[in-house]
C-alpha cells in the first residue's frame, strides 16, 4: 500500500483513470464526469480548483469549442469526431471516451504543473 494523500493531482487522477470502475461503480464516461465534477467541487471548497481552465485548454489545444455542454461535450466531440454522441454509449464507446478524457486531462494537468513551476 502507499499513501494516496502524498500524490499530486495528476498522479492521483492517473490512478483513477486506470481503474475508473473502482471509483464510480461502473467504468462509464458519464459516471466519470460526475466523479470529476464532484472531485473538483471539493477541491474548490479547499480553495484550489483542479479543472479550472480545462475547457479553455481543450479549446486551445484541440480547437474544439465547448458550447453549452462544457468540457464533457468537448471530450465527446474529440472522441467521436464528426458525430454528435451525446446519448448513452456502448461499452466500447465508453472506453474510447474515457481514454480520450484521461489523455486530455493528463495533458492539461501536465501543462498546469509546468506553469506552476515557472
Amino acid at each position: 500500500m502507499f499513501d494516496v494523500t502524498a500524490l499530486g493531482e495528476r498522479e492521483f487522477l492517473a490512478l483513477v483513470g486506470e481503474r475508473t470502475g473502482m471509483y464510480t461503480g461502473k467504468a462509464s464516461f458519464d459516471r466519470m464526469v460526475v466523479f470529476l465534477t464532484g472531485y473538483d467541487c471539493c477541491a474548490v471548497r479547499r480553495g484550489v480548483s483542479v479543472l479550472d481552465g480545462f475547457r479553455e485548454w481543450i479549446e486551445e489545444q484541440e480547437g474544439v469549442r465547448s458550447g453549452a455542454l462544457g468540457w464533457p461535450g468537448q471530450v465527446r466531440r474529440i472522441a467521436f469526431p464528426g458525430e454528435e454522441r451525446f446519448g448513452g454509449l456502448t461499452k466500447e464507446e465508453d472506453e474510447q471516451a474515457l481514454a480520450t478524457l484521461f489523455r486530455l486531462l493528463d495533458g492539461f494537468l501536465a501543462a498546469k504543473e509546468k506553469d506552476e513551476r515557472g
